[in-house]
């Protein structure tokens, strides 16, 4: 103990398990979206119900290339920043960076929740989905939204770690 009688935390270097799992879950979510995004620049017409509106959408975005292997690979690193609170080789990458760049990736979160409400009100509402099906656009907003909360989470349970003090934290005078 240290003379003041103070306790100090223990900073061990091993996540806790709520943090591995929310940042293993944001994985699966990302690897969700990665592989549509993936199906659909290699060819696939998965859940497209237009296929010349689609096609059209994608031009309009700036190609597959943009549209749909950029965001593949802005998946593949939201997952390296998850995995880097989680595996030993993120402590390498500064903490405060990790945790800015999760705290900004929460922001999926509300973005994902909101449009997935939209998508069911609409559906329920009997709207037409002309260039992808109603499924393709839950999973997506599923995805966003299990995204964002586990960047908050590892941000949350991955800040720094406080002094908890003991009995005295003034010096006694002798």
């Amino acid at each position: 103990m240290p003379p003041s009688g103070e306790k100090l935390t223990a900073m061990t270097s091993t996540p806790d398990r709520h943090t591995v799992t929310a940042a293993y879950l944001g994985c699966a979510a990302v690897a969700t979206y990665a592989l549509l995004k993936t199906a659909w620049a290699l060819g696939s017409t998965v859940g497209v119900n237009d296929t010349v509106l689609f096609e059209e959408f994608m031009r309009s975005l700036g190609g597959p290339l943009v549209a749909l292997w950029a965001t593949v690979g802005l998946a593949l690193l939201a997952a390296a920043i998850l995995l880097s609170f989680v595996a030993p080789w993120g402590q390498r990458i500064p903490r405060r960076l990790r945790a800015s760049l999760a705290w900004i990736g929460a922001i999926m979160a509300p973005f994902g929740l909101m449009s997935l409400t939209l998508t069911i009100v609409e559906m329920i509402a009997g709207h037409p989905f002309l260039m992808l099906a109603p499924a393709i656009y839950i999973a997506v907003y599923v995805s966003f939204t299990v995204l964002g909360v586990a960047f908050a989470v590892t941000a949350w349970r991955t800040r720094e770690p406080r002094v908890a003090l003991g009995v005295a934290t003034q010096p006694v005078a002798s």
